[in-house]
């Protein structure tokens, strides 16, 4: 409970700062501050490496604080597309932003990748202690990001290339 709501304050604090002023228009004025605030700029940076995954720069940064706690990426989606808890209503929200961002296929293949993609900081400081090196930890980690973007490239594209969507 400790870790998810320190990361929670860290997205929070990432995704709404640096503070813009407020420019008219809206829910449109909304998303561009999101997407320039540093959560955003993190995302968007790290972008080009995941669209062949058929991931966006939201994605992107979900899968960075998941590293936190893999529950965490789901509470990252509400934050960053800014869903209202509405009594019950907020996952139907979210529900409706990621269909509209993301294809079955993306969809598939951001799951694969959450699954398979580097395990939480506490188990990273467990395979340290248990490995005794951070060569093997660092291995590991990379290990399990290569296998993770591969086998999610073959989903996504190969989807794609069966006509997928």
């Amino acid at each position: 409970g400790g870790i998810i709501l320190a990361a929670s304050i860290i997205i929070w604090f990432l995704t709404t700062f640096p503070r813009m002023a407020d420019s008219p228009g809206g829910i449109n004025a909304t998303g561009d501050k999101m997407a320039k605030s540093y959560a955003g700029r993190i995302g968007k940076a790290i972008e080009p490496a995941l669209k062949p995954l058929g991931f966006g720069w939201r994605a992107g940064v979900a899968l960075i604080t998941g590293v936190a706690a893999k529950e965490i990426v789901v509470s990252t989606f509400g934050v960053l597309y800014q869903v209202e808890d509405t009594g019950g209503a907020k996952s139907e929200g979210l529900r409706a932003a990621l269909r509209r961002e993301m294809t079955p296929v993306s969809a598939l293949s951001f799951m694969l990748f959450t699954l398979i993609y580097i395990p939480c900081m506490g188990t990273l400081g467990m395979m340290n202690r248990e490995l005794g090196s951070i060569k093997w930890t660092l291995f590991a980690v990379a290990y399990s990001m290569t296998l993770a973007w591969s086998l999610s490239f073959i989903v996504y594209q190969g989807g794609m290339l069966l006509g997928f969507k």
